[in-house]
């Protein structure tokens, strides 16, 4: 009798001593399945009489462990790892199925919490590393024989602690003496890379549970280190089109060695510079250097990002590289665009041409334009203004009309001709247009009646027309003096029209006159 009480008092501290888990719980009708890790229930019937019950079938890794019937609020235990329950059961309405709530549960289990923070996120090489670890069980029953490692990729250091146990909900204090919980620090030197790169640290927890059972946990973080060299690019943010600015490279060495170091930079399309943007530059530990160029805009924008400068080093066979930042700077001004066109470029003697004027301001600053053309030599101004002075407001057009009238028969040269601007600052700016040329068609001349006496018999000359009777209607002094048109007497006037240039030419037109006008005399004597 005694013997049966006392093994009924263990039975009943066994089942005590096991704490389940939350596990998972589902509503299953028939045939459906419940999963818990590698467990697997299946309601596999009912039984719908005065008591309900559901037969069970229990399967690990697919194969049979168990079958059972239980009525609701019945739970058995396989091997005291899995607690399976019956929670409720429903018959169901007419048109309902039956359906029965299950539970799946395992053994709680200790659970350790693993938190390693840093006191800062870059590091230089020698610089001090702080870490602080915080270990916690956060499992409902105790952790065992805790053993804690921590180490390091790249394998730079390596710790170890340990403590008996670590009672379930509480965390690890590295000094009892204390009224707060501290966690375990672990204090270390950075290393010196020759590239900048992440120092990973690992923390591993093993562990048991009162029943015996091996747990463990994982943890850890990273702590940034830079290299030895750093490269520091700096400019003014804010820069005027109509000025030049300084960029400034700093390198410095925070490393335990000298470097030799090649250092290029770029302005980038926005920019320009002069210089030859190339340099050695020999750095001891410690030590910094700054280089410094001279750029100008090229146009005005907002947000422009400056290229990177490159420092390079050789150590053994490998080149290391480092970049500096990307400067972003506002650039302000006006932009005048201007374009200059004319229509036709190929006309007669005596006829008209329109000169467009187009301009655009793709600035970001208001501009007051100072425009001056001129008329050429050979031309007359019909309409528009030579001389005008105006503002454009960034993205503002504006366009110009000039009418002139060709006179020589040449033709005319435009040559270009220069747009002046300014903005609010009294910046002044200017801008180009394109030279134009307008060619002069020959007229075509009507038959002469004789062929025989009036063909000049040279090339590129006109023909003129035949002289009548002999009345001689002699030029005017006003029209002799102008090179476009000549007239030739006789009783009709005839035009002679210069199908080249330069003076040869125009003796030839005065030999061939001087040859009419005597067989005009010799006729009339005759």
């Amino acid at each position: 009798m005694i013997r049966a009480f006392l093994i009924l008092i263990l039975a009943v501290s066994t089942a005590q001593a096991t704490v389940w888990g939350q596990g998972v719980s589902g509503e299953l009708h028939w045939k459906e399945q419940l999963t818990l890790e590698d467990y697997t229930l299946t309601l596999a019937d009912f039984s719908l009489e005065e008591k309900l019950m559901v037969l069970v079938e229990l399967q690990e890794d697919e194969r049979p462990i168990a079958r059972r019937a239980l009525h609701a609020g019945e739970w058995f235990v396989i091997n005291d790892s899995l607690r399976i329950s019956a929670l409720k059961i429903v018959e169901g309405a007419d048109k309902d199925e039956p359906y029965a709530i299950v539970r799946m549960q395992l053994p709680s289990a200790p659970e350790i919490s693993l938190i390693l923070s840093f006191d800062n996120d870059i590091y230089r090489g020698g610089e001090d590393i702080k870490m602080l670890l915080s270990v916690e069980n956060r499992g409902a029953v105790d952790a065992e024989d805790l053993k804690i490692t921590v180490d390091s990729s790249p394998p730079i250091f390596s710790r170890r602690f340990n403590i008996s146990s670590l009672l379930a909900g509480s965390a690890w204090d590295d000094k009892k003496k204390t009224a707060q919980t501290d966690p375990i620090r672990i204090d270390l030197v950075a290393p010196y890379m020759l590239e900048a790169g992440d120092l990973q640290v690992r923390v591993h927890a093993q562990y048991t549970d009162p029943d015996g059972n091996s747990h463990q946990s994982w943890g850890g973080g990273k702590a940034h280190i830079s290299g030895p060299l750093r490269l520091y690019k700096r400019v003014e943010e804010t820069q005027e089109l109509s000025e030049s600015y300084y960029v400034i490279n700093s390198l410095s060495n925070y490393g335990n060695r000298t470097f030799s170091v090649d250092l290029s930079d770029s302005t980038g399309k926005e920019f320009h510079s002069n210089e030859t943007l190339q340099w050695k530059i020999v750095l001891e530990p410690g030590q910094t250097k700054t280089v410094s160029y001279c750029i100008k805009p090229i146009e005005p924008a907002m947000g422009i990002s400056l290229p990177d400068a490159v420092a390079s080093f050789r150590m053994g066979k490998r080149i290391y590289t480092i970049h500096s930042n990307r400067p972003v700077i506002d650039v302000t001004g006006p932009l005048i665009d201007a374009k200059r066109s004319i229509s036709p470029k190929r006309v007669k003697a005596g006829e008209e041409v329109m000169i467009s004027l187009e301009l655009e301001n793709r600035g970001n600053r208001k501009a007051v334009l100072t425009m001056a053309e001129m008329v050429p030599q050979g031309a007359e101004l019909i309409s528009g203004e030579l001389n005008e002075s105006f503002m454009l407001s960034p993205g503002e057009k504006a366009a110009r009309k000039i009418r002139l009238r060709v006179m020589d028969p040449d033709g005319i040269s435009i040559p270009s001709s220069m747009v002046r601007y300014r903005d609010v600052r009294g910046n002044d700016y200017s801008t180009r247009t394109s030279a134009l040329r307008v060619t002069v068609e020959e007229e075509e001349v009507s038959s002469p009646s004789d062929p025989s006496r009036n063909d000049t018999g040279g090339s590129g000359m006109s023909k003129v027309s035949d002289l009548g009777d002999g009345q001689a209607d002699y030029p005017s002094p006003d029209r002799e003096n102008r090179d476009d048109e000549r007239l030739i007497p006789g009783s009709i006037d005839h035009r002679v029209v210069e199908s080249g240039s330069g003076l040869g030419h125009r003796l030839s037109i005065l030999l061939i006159l001087i040859i009419l006008l005597l067989s005009v005399a010799l006729g009339r004597y005759l």
